[in-house]
């Protein structure tokens, strides 16, 4: 049978590729617990960048839509983009790390500023009732602006007392920012783990740290399409409990949920590779498909 291009494979059931290449037999497995480490500093960066705005995570969406219609890129380019993404992941991270570091500081400027205003407001009080010494056509002219000041320094008390107290917000609007919080953590998360390791060569943040690579079965390059079944996978995982991320710790290959899904296993790159040699061959007892 003749081979398919993408247009007709799209048509009619195909095989497929669940074969694993022999290349990556005897790749030393990652263990759970540098994978939940890894996963733990994915997640810090994902939940800082989320608070950038909407103009990022819109720009961020539009890549991987673009990726998934042209997917194709030279191995270079692949990378460059990936380390150009992961600078902008971690501009934005330390930005919002800046942020929330110096909030504080923020808070205490905010409060010198209230303190300064209210201090000018009982200077303005205190010119406002004192006596003026000028003619009659003067005297009416100064009492004029002394009702507009009195007037001003009436609002802006009103306005510094509604500041202070602010009406705290109802249950609709705590869950409205608990559903935007989510909303935007989703949404990065598919920008982060489906374009990063797809330009990174399997390797978010968080893996490259750790020394770990997520590799595909069939030894093909990690795709956008791959990422992105490796997400719905952790999606899947957190509906079973996180059931589906435990298996790592029984499964023969260490594949959570998210690997089952994309035919993916995760490698430490600093641990040794088990001598070929060593491994039972195919059909003895021991040897795993």
């Amino acid at each position: 049978m003749p081979a398919l291009n993408a247009t007709e494979r799209r048509r009619w059931v195909t095989p497929e590729p669940l074969n694993v290449a022999p290349a990556l037999v005897g790749l030393p497995l990652a263990t759970p617990w540098r994978r939940a480490l890894a996963m733990l500093v994915d997640l810090a960066v994902v939940g800082l960048v989320a608070e950038s705005g909407d103009l990022w995570l819109f720009a961020g969406l539009a890549l991987v839509v673009v990726q998934l219609r042209h997917p194709r890129h030279g191995q270079q380019v692949r990378r460059r983009l990936g380390w150009l993404l992961a600078a902008l992941l971690v501009w934005l991270a330390a930005s919002q790390a800046w942020q929330l570091w110096h909030s504080p500081g923020r808070e205490r400027a905010a409060a010198a500023i209230e303190a300064d205003l209210k201090a000018d407001l009982k200077a303005g009080s205190a010119a406002a009732s004192a006596p003026v010494s000028a003619s009659a056509a003067e005297r009416r002219g100064a009492d004029d602006d002394l009702v507009e000041a009195e007037a001003r320094i009436a609002a802006l008390e009103d306005q510094l007392e509604a500041a202070r107290d602010a009406r705290p917000k109802t249950v609709r609007e705590q869950a409205e920012d608990l559903l935007d919080a989510v909303a935007s953590r989703f949404g990065w998360g598919i920008v982060y783990f489906s374009l990063l390791p797809a330009w990174w060569g399997g390797q978010t943040l968080g893996k490259r740290a750790l020394r770990l690579r997520v590799l595909q079965l069939t030894g093909q390059p990690v795709t956008v399409m791959t990422s992105l079944k490796r997400y719905g996978g952790y999606a899947a995982g957190l509906a079973t409990g996180g059931l589906g991320f435990a298996q790592i710790f029984w499964d023969p290959n260490r594949q959570g949920l998210q690997d089952k899904a994309a035919h993916t296993v995760v490698v430490d790159l600093q641990a040794p590779a088990r001598p070929q040699a060593a491994l039972p061959a195919a059909g003895e007892p021991g040897a795993s498909a």
